[in-house]
């Protein structure tokens, strides 16, 4: 870019100086006057400088350009001909481009018309360009290089304040150009994303006019009704409802063309003559203050119409189940206040409902007895509490009930109260205390007669209910869990009643893959009471990848029962206990410890070994070889019926078990469980 004669004399003649003075002086000028520019961040990440390039074939006015541009903050670049510019472009790809007019070889209009044309230049086409030129307005077509997009002219000469003003436009108006092209496109996406909503709706979404005729309706009528709704647009919005529903439909219109919003629930006509429940939200449309049309949004609502008459009917169906059933069944609100009370409880506390719903608990029962029913604080993670105790019914009389604690959960998972069931076990108290006053069984078979005639016989009963009520709860009835809890019970009871005389009349273990988890967790759910009477510190360690034992789930579980209960007698005072297990593979040394010999032969296999460890008193010396006779015992009361069955379930399972114990110490049973068959 060059100064011609009549230019240089124009300057000179203003400032007193030559061509070759301008740089200095208007790098003089700019560092007096000049203060740095707060950059515009269109389009760059924030704090970063923007970049200017300059093509230019005139060395002096891009040295000039230079010290412009970076004494207003901004990057500079330049480029010496058209070619070089585009190359730069490409490389560099400058925020704004500064372009003279007329260079050889590529004008600046060719730079330019490449730049916005060529497919290569395609993503650097919005980049502004401003064009810098000796020449008059009438020689050079400005509207022409305008419509093409060129962001600005600049007549040379021009000083420092009027480049960098023109450049801080030119940023300012592309930054607003391009948001409003934003803003279009949102407007666009916006209009087609709310068209499509409401087209797509699940709902039925219309409008009517204050006749009350239909002026739009969307796709839903047809896949609702089955009518084409071209055949009801202005056609009356009543005709479509059904006739027993229209004066209320009428009446609510009515009242919205009032300027009042309606919700309310009406039949509508359907194309197959089924009557279909929809949920209407109305509203006025206003214009100018007057209401001049109607905005409907209908929902189906014929599946919840329908799941609102079966639960209805399900919760007299659940009643007439709480009411029928034998055990008493109580439930409480957050504040210990009653809401419910089952014939069962009216049975066992000789209450009458209407007498008791609505007071608390501890207006009912002595405080003593209600707090050991219901404590105050029970621990959120344990699902079930199962206890027993004696309580006074409204009589005066002491009657012993088994009960079980359960919150009672709402849908958002959280508690809303307790449930408590029971019942009368006070005939079976009398019987533990006769079993208890028996003197030891001269043999096995006597014992499980006895047992078998007095508790078997009630256990197929109750057995016999729990299944047939199962069978009259729905597959989805989350009370079909609680009888299902009382049938697994059942069953577990019956295995014991068969462990216990399984000396007399031994059967072979029905075995499976279990997880010793679960058979220790049902085991541990009996014994947790009287673990926390004792004041015994418990833990317990099973990993996670243990393998399954290939057990009877039943027998096993009767052989930690007894392990449990001996070494909680063992620790009256409290202690630990302690259960680990591991994976142990190992070759068995069959050792028969009641003197008999094994005919299986010594064999290697994978086991899961389980210690069990306490600190009790300990086993003396003499005792070790025959604790596992039957009818030995060191108990007042003993049967001495205990380790003697498991040692008989352990030796039908394969497995092996042993003992270690010192005087004062303690005592570990360390069991050996196959995991294959």
């Amino acid at each position: 870019m060059k100064f011609d004669d009549d230019k240089e004399k124009t300057f000179s003649k203003k400032n007193g100086k030559s061509i070759s003075d301008l740089e200095n002086y208007l790098y003089d000028h700019i560092n007096r006057s000049s203060q740095p520019m707060t950059v515009i961040n269109s389009g760059s990440k924030l704090g970063q400088k923007k970049t200017i390039l300059l093509i230019d074939d005139d060395e002096d006015m891009r040295e000039i350009g230079r010290k412009i541009i970076q004494s207003a903050g901004y990057n500079f670049l330049s480029a010496t001909n058209g070619n070089e510019g585009l190359d730069y472009i490409l490389q560099h790809k400058p925020d704004l481009i500064l372009l003279d007019f007329m260079m050889p070889g590529m004008t600046g209009a060719e730079v330019f018309q490449r730049l916005i044309g060529s497919q290569r230049y395609k993503h650097l086409a919005n980049t502004p360009v401003i064009m810098l030129t000796a020449k008059s307005e009438y020689e050079v077509d400005r509207s022409a290089l305008f419509e093409m997009g060129l962001s600005a002219f600049l007549i040379k000469p021009f000083g420092h304040r009027e480049l960098i003003n023109v450049i801080d436009n030119v940023f300012i108006l592309h930054q607003v150009r391009q948001k409003n092209k934003e803003l279009e496109q949102k407007i666009r996406r916006t209009e087609y994303k709310y068209q499509d909503l409401i087209e797509n709706a699940n709902d039925l979404i219309f409008t009517l006019n204050n006749e009350g005729d239909f002026i739009f309706l969307n796709r839903r009528l047809s896949t609702l009704t089955g009518f084409a709704r071209e055949d009801w647009m202005g056609r009356s919005f009543f005709d479509l409802i059904a006739p027993e529903d229209r004066v209320e439909a009428r009446s609510n219109f009515n009242k919205t063309l009032q300027g009042k919003a309606r919700i309310f629930e009406v039949r509508m006509i359907c194309q197959n003559g089924v009557p279909l429940y929809l949920s209407m939200n109305i509203n006025p449309i206003f214009e100018k203050g007057e209401v001049v049309g109607v905005v409907g949004i209908a929902r189906d609502i014929t599946q919840r119409k329908g799941l609102e008459q079966e639960i209805i009917e399900l919760k007299n169906f659940n009643e007439s189940i709480i009411q029928s059933i034998g055990a008493g069944l109580v439930t409480l609100d957050l504040e210990r206040r009653i809401t419910s009370f089952n014939t069962g409880a009216e049975d066992v506390l000789g209450y009458k409902a209407d007498e008791v719903v609505g007071k608390y608990l501890d207006e009912i029962l002595p405080p003593v007895e209600s707090r050991k029913l219901l404590p105050d604080i029970i621990n959120p993670n344990q699902a079930l509490y199962n206890r027993e105790m004696e309580i006074t019914a409204k009589d005066g009389k002491n009657r012993y009930i088994g009960f079980t604690i359960t919150p009672r959960i709402d849908q958002h998972n959280l508690k809303v109260g307790t449930i408590i069931s029971f019942r009368d076990i006070s005939q079976i108290k009398q019987m533990q205390a006769e079993v208890f006053r028996m003197d030891r069984l001269a043999s096995l078979g006597v014992l499980a007669s006895g047992i078998a005639h007095e508790v078997r016989n009630p256990l197929a009963g109750i057995k016999t209910i729990a299944q047939t009520l199962e069978e009259e709860f729905s597959s989805d009835d989350t009370r079909r869990e609680y009888l299902q809890r009382i049938i697994r019970q059942v069953n577990r009871l019956d295995e014991l009643l068969r462990t216990l005389f399984s000396y007399a009349r031994p059967r072979e273990p029905i075995r499976k893959k279990h997880k010793l988890k679960e058979v220790i967790k049902e085991v541990f759910m009996l014994m947790d009471e009287r673990i926390k009477k004792r004041n015994i510190t418990y833990e317990e360690v099973i990993p996670k990848d243990l393998p399954n034992v290939y057990v009877d789930f039943h027998q096993i579980q009767q052989v930690f029962i007894n392990l449990y209960l001996n070494a909680i007698e063992a620790m009256p005072e409290g202690g630990d206990l302690k259960l680990v297990a591991d994976t142990s593979k190992t070759m068995l040394h069959k050792v028969d410890r009641r003197k008999k010999r094994f005919s299986l032969p010594d064999t290697e296999s994978t086991y899961v070994e389980v210690r069990m460890s306490d600190t009790g008193y300990g086993i003396k010396p003499e005792n070790r070889e025959v604790i596992f006779d039957p009818f030995f015992t060191t108990k007042p009361q003993g049967a001495g019926l205990g380790l003697s069955i498991v040692y008989r379930i352990i030796e039908e399972h394969k497995g092996d078990i042993r003992v270690e114990s010192e005087i004062g110490q303690g005592t570990t049973f360390v069991v050996l469980l196959p995991t294959e068959g």
